[in-house]
């Protein structure tokens, strides 16, 4: 599990909430989730900040520092930015929160933040050179989206007979927030930004299967899985096969339903989806054969990554509760049932790496006369039987990265509908 990764979906959550049609903020329950959000946020930007900047607690930067280092300025307004308290508890929210609603994607966040806040502080392997800049550029962004998301949170405390947080947020403590925030991106994007993580190792005895019981768990049971890919446990071939087979499956599943959406709602989201998830099976058509023959390991497996599979696949002929059943609720479900399943497709090509490097898994090679077959350790990741898993990996990742777009002369044939050849599809 990279740190990186987990960050970029806050992010990601974060600019969903300041682009989106509806308020971010609609009544007193969505002020309290959204106070929640705002604190985890903070302290984890606080905590990248004065870890990437090496500034003590405290410490107020000089006028010098205005100019070669912004992001000493940023971190001094952060520890001044207000942080008022919610009236509910985060379970309270929770409890009260309708799906979809406001306040549960602001809980998202929280969750989400909180998350990555304890994976950095057990991660062992820290970002060291060059790449300090990009941890502090990213916590950057993070104090830009909060200053952002604060004016419509303040707008509507207000509205919500809640003065106190509308007086914070429009205080004289917030102003120097966004100017330092922009400021520091300014200086950062000067010189080459260059790409970081910062792995943690999962404690995989504690890794359990998760029960699924609808298609709205589907989500939660795919995260288990890329979790039991990356934990470093033996996955056998043949059981890394089928767990290929049923991914295959699911997005095949989850294809149908975008197309189904697409007909009903015409939400480029869904569209969009489905064309990630057409790549994504023809990939995994592609990718699922090198697993079938001369590759096996002499090691006991490790069945859980399969068993969740299995009940990912087994959640779909559920029927979805009724609080899911509305057409926008469906679609946030596939478009975030499609972004998991990417994530764990994604794992793929990180248990394959772990496998060969671990030296478990054994390759088998045939004499000229093909008479005869010798089992060797697999070392080598451009091996015909590893090499496909590895570019499985990346074009997931690919899809995951990759800019929306809706074809305009597409719309009356959604392209997870179509059976043409990968290149047409995605052109």
């Amino acid at each position: 599990m990279n740190v990186a990764d987990t960050l970029g979906d806050l992010t990601g959550q974060l600019a969903q909430l300041y682009v989106q049609r509806g308020p971010t903020v609609a009544n007193d329950l969505d002020v309290d989730a959204a106070l929640h959000a705002r604190s985890a946020v903070i302290a984890l930007t606080r905590e990248l900040l004065f870890w990437g900047t090496r500034l003590r607690q405290g410490t107020r930067p000089t006028l010098v520092d205005a100019e070669t280092r912004p992001a000493h300025g940023l971190a001094w307004h952060l520890t001044r930015h207000p942080v008022p308290e919610a009236t509910r508890s985060p379970m309270d929210v929770a409890r009260l929160a309708a799906p979809g609603s406001a306040a549960e994607r602001w809980e998202r966040v929280a969750t989400q933040a909180t998350l990555v806040q304890t994976q950095w502080e057990a991660s062992p392997s820290k970002p060291m050179g060059p790449a300090v800049r990009t941890v502090v550029a990213d916590a950057t962004v993070l104090a830009l989206s909060v200053s952002h998301l604060d004016q419509r949170l303040a707008t509507t405390a207000a509205a919500s007979g809640r003065p106190d947080v509308a007086e914070a947020l429009t205080s004289q403590a917030v102003h120097g927030l966004r100017t330092s925030a922009e400021a520091t991106l300014r200086h950062l994007a000067r010189g080459d930004l260059p790409a970081w993580r910062a792995d943690i190792a999962l404690p995989a005895r504690r890794l359990d299967v998760l029960p699924m019981r609808s298609p709205a768990d589907l989500p939660r049971g795919l995260a288990r899985l890329m979790s039991l890919l990356d934990a470093g446990t033996h996955v056998s071939p043949a059981h890394l096969h089928l767990v290929l087979r049923g991914q295959e499956r699911i997005a095949s599943a989850l294809g149908k339903e975008c197309a189904t959406l697409w007909r009903a709602t015409a939400d480029p989201a869904i569209f969009d989806a489905g064309r990630r998830l057409t790549e994504l099976r023809l990939s995994l058509q592609g990718a699922a054969p090198a697993l079938r023959k001369d590759i096996g390991s002499i090691e006991p497996a490790d069945p859980r990554a399969l068993l969740q599979v299995n009940e990912c696949l087994r959640a779909l002929g559920f029927s979805l509760p009724e609080a899911r059943r509305g057409l926008p609720q469906r679609v946030d479900l596939a478009v975030d049932q499609t972004s998991t399943l990417l994530y764990s497709v994604e794992a793929v090509g990180s248990c394959a790496r772990s496998q060969v490097n671990g030296r478990r898994w054994l390759t088998a090679e045939w004499n000229r006369d093909e008479t005869a077959q010798t089992w060797h350790r697999a070392d080598r990741h451009d091996h015909s039987r590893i090499g496909p898993l590895l570019i499985l990996g990346e074009t997931a990742l690919d899809l995951l990265t990759r800019p929306a777009a809706l074809m305009t002369h597409a719309a009356q044939q959604p392209a997870m509908a179509q059976t043409a050849s990968r290149g047409h599809v995605m052109a």
